[in-house]
């Protein structure tokens, strides 16, 4: 279906000589685009929010945090209160996985029952929480097991055990009554890595979710398989399928980051890349971002920059080489730029139209001005998201399993390190 979707809007956009850009009549603009971060500390130390805030010159509307089956609402309490009190929203990534048992698919547990202690209590803390807040307008984003269309999490890959598993959740929540508070996120890596190559053979139900989402991360010519890629490059495919699948969800882009030009490939790695990407610019990348979601991704509807040099330098703020905190705080200011959290409501979806959605996708990026070039635009932006989900899919099982075992290790420093700050002050 994702090929279908694309090469019907491929053909549209290339045999359509009337065709035209996004307007520049305001109101047809994207307006009050949430601005959200993941913050190194995983918001157990509330300075580390304070920081960015300060650095942007902007407050959060959203802050992504991870947690897994390991944890419960002892440690999002700590996580939660601290972003709230700074007048952000939570977003809960709650992953379905295990530290001692990384590699295990815990969906068809939890549908079996297995988990329902765990579950009726993190939904019943959550309660007493909501209830602390004393908030009838309150909210929580809670994006359940992520990503599902990659290879690298063990709840990947398998779409009816999602769906299952979802929807088991989703019903224990509405019992409890919890649904009053929650917005479900629904969220999709950019490009397909699993063996079905759609999407929408992972959905739960519009009466299950109230967001769709996207993570996309410009990886550049690290990996043997990558290159550098706007914003458009990455998402306009996907974006594509959820516009024209689910046009009444809007959508957040709830992982995105860019590499630093001066970033160099791991040469350990048998995957390893090259620095062909050295003359790019951070900078030029985020304006070009925000210009993107503001003129042509018309449904997206909030951006949530992963704030940390994790694999590479994602972040703005984290250490000295790092860059592009000035363009970022700049596009910040802009005015339709919110750091007000908008409710699924508050964005009148209904009116949408999905054509007019995805049709100005045509004009990929600064750097692509001529739109007689939009069909080479199209194919060469497919052909390298072709290229790094083959690459992807080529990983090696133990490099896999390292990268889910350092994904654990990266949630359970985030308390440790606060803890470690707690004690040093």
């Amino acid at each position: 279906m994702r090929n279908f979707i694309f090469i019907t809007l491929f053909i549209f956009m290339t045999s359509t000589p009337t065709f035209s850009m996004a307007s520049d009549n305001a109101s047809e603009k994207n307006q009050d685009i949430m601005l959200g971060a993941y913050l190194l500390e995983d918001a157990y130390n509330p300075e580390k929010i304070i920081e960015f805030e300060s650095d942007i010159e902007q407050e959060l509307a959203i802050i992504n945090i991870f947690t897994s089956f390991d944890y419960d609402w002892n440690q999002l309490h700590v996580q939660c209160s601290n972003i709230v009190n700074e007048g952000a929203t939570p977003m809960i990534t709650l992953e379905p996985t295990l530290a001692d048992r990384p590699n295990d698919n815990l969906l068809p547990e939890i549908s079996q029952g297995h988990w329902d202690d765990y579950i009726d209590e993190w939904i019943a803390n959550f309660m007493l929480w909501m209830k602390d807040r004393d908030d009838p307008n309150a909210r929580v984003l809670l994006r359940f097991a992520h990503e599902f269309n990659g290879i690298w999490y063990p709840w990947s890959n398998d779409p009816n055990a999602y769906i299952t598993a979802w929807q088991y959740l989703h019903n224990k929540f509405e019992v409890a009554g919890a649904n009053q508070y929650i917005e479900w996120v629904w969220n999709a890596n950019n490009i397909d890595i699993d063996d079905y190559n759609d999407i929408t053979q992972y959905y739960p139900g519009d009466d299950m979710v109230d967001w769709t989402s996207l993570d996309g991360y410009n990886w550049g010519a690290n990996y043997s398989f990558t290159e550098w890629s706007t914003f458009t490059e990455l998402f306009e495919e996907q974006y594509a399928v959820l516009t024209t699948s689910f046009p009444h969800k809007p959508i957040l882009i709830a992982e995105i980051a860019t590499v630093e030009p001066s970033d160099l490939p791991n040469t350990a790695d048998e995957y390893a890349g090259n620095d062909s990407d050295s003359h790019e610019s951070k900078a030029k990348w985020i304006k070009d971002m925000f210009k993107q979601i503001r003129l042509n991704f018309t449904h997206i509807k909030g951006v949530i920059w992963f704030n940390t040099n994790k694999e590479f330098s994602w972040s703005l703020n984290e250490a000295d080489h790092n860059t592009g905190l000035d363009k970022f705080r700049k596009m910040a200011q802009k005015k339709y730029i919110t750091s007000d959290f908008n409710t699924v409501a508050f964005y009148d979806m209904e009116e949408s139209d999905p054509i007019a959605s995805m049709a100005p996708i045509a004009k990929l990026s600064d750097n692509t001005d001529n739109t007689d070039n939009t069909d080479n635009s199209l194919l060469n932006s497919s052909h390298k998201m072709k290229n790094q989900a083959d690459g992807f899919r080529a990983l090696s099982k133990s490099v896999i399993e390292k990268r889910r075992q350092q994904h654990h290790e990266m949630i359970a420093k985030q308390m440790v390190q606060d803890k470690k700050d707690k004690k040093e002050k």
